[in-house]
Formats: structure tokens, sequence, C-alpha cells
């Protein structure tokens, strides 16, 4: 049947409206900010969607307030940016985590405060002082009890407490700021071993520093879930304000066709998806939708013939002794995805050392069509689990 295509203008935009927030509970709010000695930021996927990043830190530089991050709200800040102790939660930084729990106030901003971001609601615990900044009203106070909420669109509410803040209630903080930095300190010599590695199989925290390194600056980082979306979240770090994050929700194997979305969506941008070869299984066979559509992204298979996140449950209960059909269950076959790429007629890059990780990268982002990135990784890497 014929459809006629109705575009309206004002819904052309992400947010197409900005509600003002009640000047009496910003003003509230803001002080609540400004009187606390360890306030911390919790930003989330709203301040992404309101294209609020750079009010955020501005007002963060302002105030000295460190900032965590959602998984949906990773993008608003950057990984390096001495204000920043990573993403928060079940799928983080454990430094993030720390940070949050050691706050006297949690400033919730374009989050829900739900169960993935606080882990499942231990990071901060209930009954932590809480504020929290919401578009969307039933959101606010579902999940913590508040000293103050404010609800209004993030990039103006942000903006109006920039205008409003006092700048001289940064100087009780230095003392905090300096034990913020020093937590993301330890967390990066702790993992420093595993992100240098260069061992074979080779380390996914290594595949994660690589990228940090060498991804584009105007690149959309598409991340499926599961173990990818553990070793993202916690491992990379953004590091241009013109690179996107988007993450799987929960659905494994949505990585890679999301990424051809992503691109049909934004052609003119490089696309770059990190999946595993259990999310990849899902829907592999979109390689050929995307040599015979021209749908040129980039796809990083974090290969280690298996579906490890559920390595730590089978041992669990296997009583730590897992029988050879037990591991059935979660190993699989050793399969070269390049080979399969290459056979459909993309360009598949096999990767077995972590030296060539970079010249992987280089090749794939230069070639112009659908490019696939099988990484040989080490099985027995798991993810850190969230620090409570």
């Amino acid at each position: 049947a014929d459809v006629e295509v109705l575009c309206e203008k004002m819904f052309a935009q992400v947010p197409p409206f900005r509600p003002q927030p009640a000047e009496q509970q910003l003003r509230a709010a803001l002080l609540e900010l400004e009187k606390a000695e360890r306030p911390v930021i919790v930003a989330g996927g709203g301040v992404r969607a309101s294209g609020a990043g750079t009010e955020l830190v501005a007002l963060a530089e302002r105030l000295k307030i460190p900032v965590a991050t959602s998984l949906n709200g990773k993008e608003v800040i950057s990984g390096v940016h001495p204000l920043s102790v990573g993403v928060v939660g079940t799928y983080s930084r454990e430094s993030a985590n720390r940070v949050v729990n050691e706050a006297d106030l949690v400033c919730f901003i374009g989050t829900a405060a739900g169960g993935m971001t606080t882990h499942f609601w231990q990071v901060p615990p209930i009954g932590v002082a809480a504020i929290q900044i919401d578009l969307v009203p039933e959101i606010i106070g579902r999940n913590y009890p508040l000293k103050a909420a404010v609800q209004g669109d993030a990039k103006t509410t942000l903006a109006r407490m920039l205008e409003l803040a006092n700048s001289d209630s940064a100087n009780h903080r230095a003392a905090w700021i300096k034990r913020a930095g020093g937590l993301v300190g330890e967390w990066r010599s702790k993992f420093r071993e595993q992100l240098e590695s260069d061992r074979v199989p080779i380390r996914p925290e290594r595949i994660c520093r690589e990228l940090n390194e060498h991804l584009p600056d105007d690149a959309i980082v598409v991340v499926d879930t599961g173990h990818s979306g553990m070793w993202m979240g916690g491992m990379y770090d953004l590091r241009a304000p013109n690179q996107s994050y988007m993450r799987s929700a929960g659905h494994l194997g949505w990585g890679f066709p999301a990424a051809l979305g992503a691109k049909c969506g934004a052609p003119e941008r490089p696309v770059f998806c990190f999946t595993g070869d259990a999310g990849f299984w899902y829907h592999m066979a979109e390689v050929e939708t995307a040599v015979r559509s021209g749908i040129n992204s980039v796809t990083l298979i974090n290969n280690n013939s298996a579906g490890s996140q559920s390595k730590r449950g089978f041992d669990q209960l296997y009583g730590g002794e897992q029988t050879e059909g037990g591991l059935s269950l979660w190993q699989y076959s050793d399969v070269n995805f390049a080979s399969i790429a290459e056979n459909m007629g993309a360009v598949g890059i096999r990767v077995e050392k972590p030296s060539e990780l970079a010249g992987a990268l280089q090749k794939a982002f230069a070639a112009g069509r659908p490019v696939i990135v099988d990484v040989v990784s080490d099985i027995e890497a798991l993810a850190p689990l969230a620090v409570t």
C-alpha cells in the first residue's frame, strides 16, 4: 500500500521541548550541592539526549564535583577528564562505584537511578542524601528519597544552575577532589598490567586500550551487552567530544545490527561496533546485507570461542569443576569470522597478537567497505564484577 510519510518539524530534534525548571526548586538543589563536602554527580542518558554535556562539565568544574555516568550517559564527559571517575553501577569502573559510595550527596541528572546504574540500589545505598534532576516527573524520587528535586530539561536546568553557582563553595572540596582522583589512579594502577598486556591470546583490556587510542575522533561507538558491555563500560574511555556511545540495554546480539542502523542514519560518520562471538552469532547473516547495501561499518569481535559471562554461574553450579557437558553450554567451536566475512564479500581481518590491533583498526576504517575485525582473545579473562 502507498503510505504518506508525515514529518512534523517540531519533532525533528531531540528533545522537541525544553521545559524550564521551577526557580525555587532549582535554587534548593543548587544550595544542597554547594553545601556538600563530598558531592558526586551521576549523569545519565537524559543528559546525552538533551545535548547538555557542555553545561554538565562546566558546572562540575565550577563547583569541583566528580562526575560518574551511567552507561547511557558515558559520552557526556571525556573518560580522561580530571573530574571523571567512570561508569557507575553493575557494568562499571571500580573507581566510580567507590566514589559514589563515599559521597555525602549524590546528584542524579537525567537518569532513573535504576538497577543497572546503582548496582541494584547498592551504589549508592538507599538513604544517602540525594537530589534528582529529570525531564520526566514520574522518574523523580522513584528509587531514592530526595533532599531536593527539579523537573526540567537537563540543558536548560544546568545552564541556569551555572549562572547562579557560587564557585567559592568549591574551596572546601579540595580534599574530596584529591580523594576521587586518587581512587581513579588506584584503578588505573590496578589494571595497568592487563591494559598493557602483550599476552597471547589477547587480553580484552588491551583491546579496549587500543580502542582508546585509535578510534576516530568522530566515531559512533556501538556496544553489545554481556561481557562486551562490561569490558567497554569499565575499560574504554571516550576521549574526543565528537565521539558518541550507544549500548545495548539487555539484548545480546543487538550490537551488530544496531551499528548497521547507525551507519545508515549517519553515513558521514565512522561507525564502530564492539561485540563478542556469542553476540555476533545472532545476526551474522547481516554481513551479507551490509555488503549488498554498502553499509560500511567496522565490527570488532572479541572472539574467545565462548559466552564467558556465563562461566561464573556454571562454576558455581558445578562446584568449580565443570563437566564436559557443562563446558559445552558456554564454550563454542573455534571459528575464523574474518574468513567467513571474506566469503560473504566483506573485508575480514584476523588479529592474533596485540601488536596487530592498531594496524588492523587503521586498515578497517580506510577500507570503505563493511569490515569484520576478528580478535582472538583469552577465554580465561573475565570482566571485573561491580564493587560495592
